[in-house]
């Protein structure tokens, strides 16, 4: 039997050709049928019974007072158009996501930074935004609304996909998003002694004519426009401390200036407190600058970086220090590594000593070494060709093959060249032909003995077994670069204005702290079973425990317990069941 709806505004006049049982139910006749006859009776017509509601008073009154609550057969049979309108959320309502979500964010104090800044209500529909990413797995905001139909959500009303639009053009202000990330920066921060670890990564757009979106040096398909996004993750815990969208065009120095400056900036206002946070850097070989050192210094930031190969000083200690550093007194058994560290000056006028570890991977000299015979090769084929073409070269040509051949050349007319600087056009220099050819062993082995090594410098004096334990952490910024584009849908940006991608790019930084604080609160769980317990299934697990709607109170109620897979993960997130029941409580109706 269908369920009653025992609203008084659903009350109904009870129809004609009706009839009521003892408990109040009432029958309609729906179909008449005739009953074949048999050798004791004759035939005879009969109906087809169906319930279509309950009397609102008795068996014994109901005729005097036709009233009755229906049910969906009654709507079947009577008064099509009268059904009831859908209601705002499903009959069933996934309340564990919003709960552990809830949770997380007041412990972590997010929700009081976002409300802070934005408001209780604009505050609440972020939070909505960054949970819809972490279970649909997309930011493709046009299906938010259906999604929220079934979902319990901190936002008092579900909101259209135009007030989305709306709210990320015009609420999500670019002074408040700054706001914003330096009161959470600076929450984070706190007074310890803490490791920062920064990267940069790209997101592609199709949009046209706007500022963040141009042209770089995208690594899957350089034609694409894209926006460059920059993170700094807690290296402890993996939690995002801050982010940049900069346009694509922006090289990683120049980006790395800004960040290093955003931070100078946040510990400068915390000279007024009794203890300063005691900050170390670690970045990738691409943002080492004399300028952003200098950044470092006069922000009272340390740092741990990797110098790039071409860099003239990474040659100068390879070439004092690469057959000493592989001797056994340098062997780090931990790492499998061999390692020295020596002190002197980064840059020539640099203010200070630094510490640079040079360490000698032997899995890494192996890639290295036949990198260097496979360049090798390449070029000893290139300049056969150039010696039987009889080519022209002009002497910055020449001096890419000297690094490795001794070359017989004349001198034989000019060639025309591309002039630097502001001037356009071109000009005249001397050209070359190469007569012969042969390889240099000397440069050559002495280029093969500098295989396999790396250089990390730090500004603190530190072991190179302590830069080495820092340095190789780093991947955490990796991970959440891999959650925001695998997990939260940062493989394409979606929007077209530059407003829209700033406040795009704050829910997916929220999302991502999300994201990080499930990922810590579960990593004991993983520690016994990694393929139960990833972020995507927890969540599909929370997604699992839901509200159901009872019919005849039209309230939102358990109807199971969780599963013990369930109960883990809310222990784990300090979840309860009085507090899912207290989120089920506030369901709209």
């Amino acid at each position: 039997m269908p369920r009653i709806s025992m609203r008084e505004e659903d009350i109904v006049t009870i129809p004609t050709n009706v009839t009521v049982n003892a408990k109040g139910y009432v029958y309609y006749n729906s179909v008449t049928y005739w009953v074949k006859a048999t050798d004791e009776h004759k035939g005879y017509p009969d109906h087809k019974k169906v319930c279509i509601g309950k009397v609102v008073t008795s068996k014994e009154t109901w005729e005097e007072d036709r009233r009755m609550f229906p049910n969906k057969n009654y709507f079947k049979h009577f008064e099509t158009d009268r059904m009831p309108e859908a209601p705002k959320l499903a009959d069933s309502v996934s309340v564990g996501v919003l709960s552990a979500v809830k949770n997380l964010s007041t412990d972590s104090q997010l929700i009081d930074i976002l409300v802070d800044v934005f408001g209780s209500e604009d505050a609440a529909l972020i939070l909505d935004l960054a949970m819809y990413m972490l279970v649909q797995e997309s930011a493709v905001f046009q299906h938010f609304p259906h999604w929220c139909r079934n979902h319990a959500i901190f936002s008092s009303a579900i909101r259209s996909d135009s007030f989305i639009t709306e709210f990320e053009k015009e609420k999500l202000s670019v002074s408040k998003i700054n706001q914003f990330k330096s009161k959470w920066a600076a929450h984070i921060i706190g007074d310890g002694k803490l490791y920062f670890c920064y990267d940069s990564t790209n997101v592609n757009s199709q949009a046209e004519g706007v500022f963040l979106v141009e042209k770089g040096h995208a690594k899957d398909d350089p034609t694409l426009c894209q926006v460059n996004m920059d993170y700094v993750v807690r290296q402890g815990d993996g939690l995002p401390v801050t982010f940049t969208a900069f346009p694509g065009s922006i090289n990683d120095m120049a980006e790395a200036s800004e960040m290093l400056r955003f931070f100078k900036d946040l510990l400068d206002g915390t000279d007024k407190q009794d203890v300063r946070p005691d900050i170390t850097m670690i970045c990738d070989r691409g943002y080492v600058s004399e300028e952003n050192v200098n950044t470092l210094d006069d922000g009272g930031m340390q740092f741990l970086l990797m110098l790039r190969a071409n860099m003239g000083i990474t040659d100068e200690l390879l070439s004092e220090y690469a057959s000493k550093t592989k001797s056994s007194a340098n062997y780090l058994y931990e790492y499998e590594q061999y390692a020295v560290t020596v002190e002197q000056k980064l840059f020539d006028d640099d203010k200070e000593d630094r510490f640079f570890h040079i360490i000698w991977d032997g899995t890494l000299e192996r890639k290295h070494r036949n990198k260097l015979y496979d360049t090798l090769a390449n070029k000893e084929k290139k300049l056969g060709k150039i010696i039987e073409r009889k080519t022209v070269l002009t002497k910055d040509e020449l001096r890419t093959y000297e690094s490795w051949f001794i070359l017989k050349t004349h001198e034989e007319g000019t060639v025309k060249v591309n002039k630097r600087g502001r001037g356009k056009g071109k000009k005249d220099v001397p050209g070359f032909i190469v007569d012969g050819a042969e390889r240099d062993i000397t440069k050559i082995d002495r280029d093969l003995e500098k295989c396999g090594f790396y250089i990390l410098v730090t500004s603190r004096e530190m072991t190179a077994s302590e830069a080495l334990e820092a340095y190789t952490k780093r991947d955490c910024v990796e991970k959440v670069f891999r959650a925001l584009k695998s997990y939260l849908g940062m493989d394409k940006i979606g929007v077209h204005c530059d407003d829209s991608i700033h406040a795009k790019t704050l829910i997916w930084f929220v999302a991502s702290i999300l994201h990080s604080l499930i990922f810590k609160g579960t990593e004991k769980l993983r520690a016994s079973d990694r393929k139960t317990y990833t972020v995507p299934s927890v969540v599909d697990y929370l997604e699992e425990i839901c509200a159901d709607k009872n019919l005849s109170t039209m309230a939102y109620e358990r109807r199971y317990k969780p599963t013990s897979k369930q109960q883990n993960i809310m222990s784990s997130l300090k979840m309860t069941t009085a507090g899912i029941d207290n989120e089920i409580s506030l369901l709209m109706n």
